[in-house]
């Protein structure tokens, strides 16, 4: 008999004791069987679920995460570029702007290649510094709104000696000298600066500094200051140095005011024997200034028509009347860079007393020879001689 037909017969009651007792353990065994199935069944199903609710809450993590990091990009992004844009605003935008109200030493705009600093510093050292002479590009280096610190080389004509000078620049003032030369050009030409109105008293300070020349080696190195009995002209002070070939004449002092007053500011130029080209040539600027630098104007010396004057003299004349034109155009740079505040108007009388004078020389820088300058001295009409400095001999000896 099938077990199928028993488990009929079972439920039927048609079975025998000993067939229902061997079905009810069956039965008994399989409940088992199915509960331990069933626990199974359910633990793969609470796995199954967890996972599937584990992937779900990653998949949300990963979406605010993304979400939190492209929300942060923008934020640096933007946050970039505004620093960036307010960068660009005060380096390109506030800075130019605030520099335009001031003094700006780096500008180009008085020639087409040299900063307009150069022609300045060069202008303002020949004018009021006799015997230096700039010899070097003038550095410009940027620090901030309208701030500029300055460098440049100044020679020494006499010693050769080069000074580094270094200056701040800010806001349109010249606050500070880092390196100073120690200028003794308040001590020159003291006969024209205050007027000795006792001749005795003249010849005897003469005479005094004659002496002493005197007993120096005929071979020592002076440098001096002459002043003249009367002022010469161009011509009459060209002549002069062509009569003494052996004499170096280096700066001339130009008459400002009439010999009988005191002049506490002194200026003058530069001769042929100390003007040096060392910035490249700016046509531009020989146009408008014509003999700025008196050796480019030689080689082609404009306006000039022989029979007026010698053409050094004429030279001499142009060159003086440029720087102080010069000066008087840069009036911004001619307040900064001097630091007097009556100059400006100096210049403009000194420009307007040639228009009744002329260009004439009250006196002249020399460096010789003891046995040249005594020479000079006792042939000339020298009014007064001062000693600057004595070397034991000349250099660079040919």
């Amino acid at each position: 008999m099938k077990y199928r037909e028993l488990l009929e017969r079972y439920k039927k009651g048609l079975v025998s004791e000993e067939e229902r007792q061997m079905i009810e353990e069956d039965i008994e065994k399989y409940e088992a069987i199915e509960e331990h199935l069933s626990e199974i069944v359910d633990m793969d199903l609470i796995n199954f679920t967890t996972s599937k609710e584990s992937e779900q809450h990653n998949e949300e993590i990963i979406k605010i995460k993304k979400s939190v990091n492209s929300r942060l990009r923008k934020v640096v992004f933007t946050s970039v570029f505004i620093m960036m844009t307010l960068l660009i605003g005060i380096f390109f935008i506030i800075s130019p702007l605030v520099d335009s109200f001031f003094y700006d030493p780096a500008k180009v705009t008085v020639g087409e290649v040299n900063s307009d600093i150069n022609f300045d510093i060069y202008a303002l050292t020949e004018l009021n510094m006799p015997g230096y002479s700039l010899t070097s590009d003038v550095y410009v280096d940027r620090e901030g709104f309208g701030e500029y610190d300055i460098g440049y080389f100044l020679t020494n004509l006499f010693t050769h000696e080069k000074n580094y000078i270094t200056t701040k620049i800010k806001r349109g003032e010249k606050i500070k000298n880092y390196t100073e030369i120690i200028q003794d050009i308040g001590f020159n030409f003291m006969g024209v600066k205050y007027p000795i109105g006792n001749p005795n008293q003249v010849n005897e300070d003469k005479q005094r500094v004659m002496n002493h020349i005197i007993q120096l080696n005929p071979v020592s190195y002076v440098s001096a200051n002459l002043i003249f009995e009367e002022d010469l002209t161009m011509d009459e002070l060209r002549e002069l140095e062509e009569k003494y070939p052996n004499i170096d004449f280096i700066w001339a002092g130009i008459r400002t005011d009439p010999n009988s007053e005191m002049s506490k500011d002194l200026i003058g130029i530069n001769l042929i024997n100390s003007n040096k080209i060392y910035m490249a040539r700016e046509e531009i600027v020989e146009e408008k200034y014509p003999a700025f630098h008196i050796l480019e104007w030689l080689v082609n010396p404009t306006g000039y028509e022989s029979g007026e004057m010698s053409l050094e003299a004429k030279a001499y004349e142009l060159h003086y009347k440029s720087l102080l034109q010069y000066m008087i155009d840069r009036e911004e740079a001619t307040n900064v860079l001097d630091r007097n505040p009556r100059k400006l108007e100096y210049y403009k009388s000194a420009l307007n007393y040639t228009k009744d004078n002329g260009v004439k020389t009250f006196g002249v820088l020399v460096y010789a020879n003891a046995k040249d300058l005594i020479e000079l001295v006792k042939n000339e009409s020298i009014k007064l001689l001062e000693l600057n400095q004595v070397l034991a001999s000349k250099r660079y000896i040919n």
